[in-house]
């Protein structure tokens, strides 16, 4: 079976300024890291080849050249091949445009039954990406939010937790899931494997002529507005003294203010 996990590199909030003077995020000086969610998806993959070797995982993201940095900590975990889609297109597009990248990669790689995503994009905090791609791949079924998933015979089994309810789910392969965080720690790669990622293991870059993609059919890239962050807060002053006091202070202050 080949599965297709695709991941998603974001800026780690934690190193993300507001800069008040340029009316900007300042992401100069952040780094960027594996997109969280997209770890349990990883995760569960590898679960799949653990129980079948004969198993071929791919994982495949859009961006530019330093998005290698997560397909090669993929590779350190164990997957089979990473895929890097990136030219001056395709590193543009948004919402329902990478949905249709990401589609394009897959029909390409042949024999793809399955395909994994995070539940949510840190960046963006939107979880469309699985039914997006479901459309796209010529309606496949999808499972939103999934959790303790397997194979059985040609059908994918999981739990779903839709608010707060818990359903179990059965599909016909092919099928994109979602899957869901758990209190279960994802495994991270070791050291060593770290390593070899870089020094012997590759990283395959498909550019959109490679996918045949028509570029008039994705949607136009999205343009960000100039960010309006709201002045310094103003504190209040605290009056001291007997009611009849605080009062007099009161409407000096007002009057100074002229407010009254």
């Amino acid at each position: 079976m080949r599965i297709a996990v695709c991941i998603k590199q974001v800026f780690d909030p934690a190193t993300i300024k507001v800069s008040r003077t340029r009316q900007a995020i300042d992401d100069r000086g952040a780094r960027k890291i594996l997109n969280p969610s997209d770890r349990w998806a990883l995760d569960a993959a590898l679960r799949f080849k653990e129980q079948d070797p004969s198993t071929e995982i791919v994982a495949m993201t859009i961006g530019e050249s330093d998005a290698e940095d997560i397909l090669r900590e993929a590779l350190a975990l164990g997957v089979d091949r990473a895929i890097l889609l990136s030219d001056p297109v395709l590193i543009k597009t948004t919402g329902a445009g990478r949905a249709k990248v990401l589609a394009a990669a897959i029909r390409r790689l042949r024999a793809v039954q399955l395909v994994l995503t995070g539940c949510m994009a840190l960046d963006t905090g939107r979880g469309e990406l699985a039914p997006r791609l479901a459309i796209e791949l010529g309606d496949w079924p999808v499972l939103m939010d999934a959790e303790q998933l397997r194979i059985e015979g040609n059908h994918i089994s999981c739990l779903q937790v839709i608010e707060d309810s818990t359903y179990a789910s059965s599909y016909p392969l092919p099928v994109v899931a979602s899957v869901r965080q758990t209190p279960e720690h994802p495994r991270y790669p070791h050291g060593a494997d770290i390593i070899n990622a870089y020094r012997v293991k590759n990283v395959e870059v498909w550019s959109s002529l490679m996918l045949g993609i028509d570029l008039s059919s994705l949607p136009a890239p999205t343009t960000d507005r100039r960010l309006r962050v709201p002045p310094d807060r103003e504190y209040g002053v605290i009056l001291e003294g007997s009611p009849s006091e605080a009062a007099a202070a009161l409407v000096s202050n007002l009057k100074t203010r002229r407010i009254i």
